[in-house]
């Protein structure tokens, strides 16, 4: 019997041995993912999950690329900590209303830049070693921040009724296109980064957040869907969009790609799930 209830369930393509899953405990709701050689760091709200509010019990947990977990509070007293990314030895962070720059080898914060008037600072992408993107889920504004001047800007603002609110960023290979997946009935995106030009590539309204690439360039979108049923999206090159084989996810945030891996935070069940690069 229990032999044929694992054939069914490999059946419905949600068998995860093929993909060598890792799930990985003992987090309090992680919502972002960076992963820097051989360090994955993960970006906890808290252990209620309050994106919005400041009560100081959001931390980053650092592991190792196998999913051992180095220091569950790499760094502490942070708000709602979300996207993240890294420039040279600094781990910038997304606050709630303020962009934050940790240094990894002393973990002391050494950049803090508030954002007049944001209201959901959400996920960073870096353009270059000077230049980081940043969402505003409540405002529909994407920043451009320079981090070396501690200058922002608003590079566009969506219609947050017929985008929704901008979330995930991502950058293609080129830096010409500027991937947004958006949430609050949202729709994932590519801006043209010189004419703004907007292009839709789902335009089913739903709460998508994350955004990575599949080994062979197609891009991987989170979806949170409803009733706690999570999914993968994947958008090949001619706009045909799929969905990978896994379990419903309750809460897919803002994964990561680290070539061979992707990872991705379960956030509404306080688990990473570690699978191979599809």
């Amino acid at each position: 019997m229990k032999e044929k209830i694992a054939k069914a369930v490999c059946a419905l393509g949600i068998c995860l041995s093929a993909l060598n899953a890792q799930e990985i405990s003992g987090f309090a709701s992680p919502e972002s993912i960076w992963v820097e050689g051989n360090s994955v760091y993960v970006a906890n709200v808290g252990e209620k999950l309050a994106p919005l509010i400041k009560d100081n019990d959001g931390f980053i947990s650092k592991l190792d690329t196998q999913g051992n977990i180095i220091e569950l509070h790499f760094l502490s007293n942070l708000n709602a900590p979300k996207g993240m990314t890294q420039l040279d030895n600094t781990l910038f962070v997304v606050d709630i209303d303020t962009l934050k720059g940790f240094d990894i080898l002393s973990k002391k914060q050494v950049f803090s830049l508030p954002i007049v008037d944001s209201v959901f600072l959400n996920d960073i992408a870096a353009y270059d070693n000077n230049t980081l993107f940043m969402s505003d889920t409540g405002t529909g504004i994407i920043h451009k921040v320079n981090v070396k001047n501690k200058k922002y800007e608003t590079f566009i603002k969506l219609d947050t009724d017929k985008y929704g609110g901008p979330n995930g960023l991502l950058f293609d290979k080129d830096k010409t296109k500027l991937y947004v997946a958006s949430t609050r009935g949202g729709e994932v995106l590519s801006i043209d980064m010189q004419s703004l030009g907007i292009k839709t590539l789902i335009a089913q309204k739903g709460a998508y957040d994350g955004l990575a690439f599949a080994k062979n360039g197609d891009l991987l979108v989170s979806s949170w869907g409803e009733n706690g049923k999570g999914v993968i999206y994947r958008i090949d090159k001619k706009g045909k969009k799929s969905t990978l084989n896994l379990p419903f996810i309750k809460g897919p945030a803002d994964m990561f790609s680290d070539g061979e891996s992707l990872w991705i935070p379960k956030m509404g069940e306080n688990k990473i799930l570690k699978i191979n690069l599809p």
